[in-house]
């Protein structure tokens, strides 16, 4: 049920609900990712995920202005199983804070010669700028198989979970907007997931692999910040996602009679995020009023993640879960209209905490 790899930006990541009280719980034999429910039972958990990105933005090979994007969420996800290999989901991912600030920005004006923004013709400091938004990203509700699980049928030697999810929009409370004097944390259009995860248990290693495509629609969008109203119904497409990790998790101990398990797991992935349409005075430290009624277009990139994590059952409903990453990513320009690009000194540190319970309502077979 955890979504690992792409996400982080965007999107970030799924996770489980809080800690559900003893029932009969069925043991896993696979890697987290490809966990299901058990059958007429639920799987959930609470996730909070943070990151910290560091880097500059260079404009003709000066930097002009240092960049911080801090974010803090909060993922409640549940999971619950009518039958076996089947799953129905319910995913609400808020997050807390999503900060943007640049220090020692440099103060954009209009070129004399081309006519558009520059922050070159200036080299005086700009006051200090922040932007901050928070709420809920949407609703995820979905539906998740397992056509092959090494729980279920032990000639399958390989599990494989497969998700679809769909999540609402949010047109009036996104990140593009500050109607009420703050900025939502939603992209803004309707939401959808395609997903796989697959992973075998080989004893004392379990390797897997996930992949994940996060597509975002077209959106329509009232700009309005500070009480000034500039643009209406303003056509914007935040950027998709596509996305796979692989890794393996190193069993270090596992007593399959009271469901004790704790495993370190280890990972790469790799992320493809498409340019996309938005409206301007998001990703830089400060911009022309003149492009406020336009979209603009941000550029594409690449994004390598290395991560580590830590995965204890303490028996066979509660699991904890905490881990670290670390991501780089590909320059691009945050906004088509200025010769501005993100550096290479880029990187994200990410970090997260989970909490999960596993609950059956079926009667005991024994």
């Amino acid at each position: 049920m955890t979504q690992r790899g792409a996400s982080s930006s965007v999107a970030a990541e799924d996770a489980r609900l809080i800690l559900l009280a003893p029932f009969v719980a069925a043991g896993a034999r696979a890697a987290e990712v490809t966990d299901m429910a058990p059958e007429m039972g639920i799987l959930g958990g609470l996730t909070y995920t943070g990151s910290a990105l560091n880097g500059t933005l260079v404009e003709d090979d000066t930097t002009i202005a240092e960049r911080r994007v801090s974010r803090h969420d909060l993922n409640l996800a549940v999971e619950f199983s009518p039958a076996e290999r089947v799953a129905i989901t319910l995913a609400v991912p808020i997050t807390l804070l999503w900060r943007f600030s640049f220090p020692e920005a440099r103060t954009m004006v209009v070129d004399p010669i081309t006519g558009t923004g520059t922050y070159l013709a200036d080299d005086t400091t700009a006051e200090a700028t922040a932007i901050t938004a928070a709420g809920l990203q949407g609703v995820w509700l979905g539906a998740a198989v397992a056509p092959f699980s090494e729980q279920y049928a032990a000639s399958d030697t390989i599990t494989w979970r497969l998700d679809g999810a769909i999540r609402t929009p949010s047109a009036k409370r996104n990140l593009w907007t500050a109607p009420s004097g703050r900025r939502g944390a939603a992209p803004g259009g309707w939401g959808f997931r395609l997903a796989g995860a697959f992973s075998t248990d080989l004893g004392a290693g379990e390797p897997y692999l996930t992949a994940e495509y996060l597509r975002e629609s077209k959106v329509s969008v009232d700009v309005v910040e500070d009480g000034v109203t500039w643009a209406t119904d303003l056509p914007l497409h935040p950027a998709s996602v596509l996305g796979a990790t692989g890794g393996v998790e190193i069993v270090a101990l596992d007593r399959p009679d009271t469901g004790t398990r704790f495993a370190v797991d280890l990972s790469l992935g790799a992320a493809y995020r498409t340019w996309e349409d938005i409206a301007t005075g998001v990703y830089l430290p400060n911009v022309l009023d003149s492009a406020r009624s336009i979209p603009v277009t941000a550029g594409d990139s690449v994004s390598g993640t290395v991560g580590v994590a830590l995965d204890l059952h303490v028996d066979a409903h509660v699991r904890l879960r905490s881990g670290a990453t670390l991501e780089v990513r590909t320059p691009y320009r945050p906004e088509h209209l200025y010769e501005v690009r993100t550096a290479t000194d880029t990187y994200v540190i990410g970090w997260t905490f989970e909490v999960t319970g596993v609950a059956s309502f079926a009667p005991d077979q024994n």
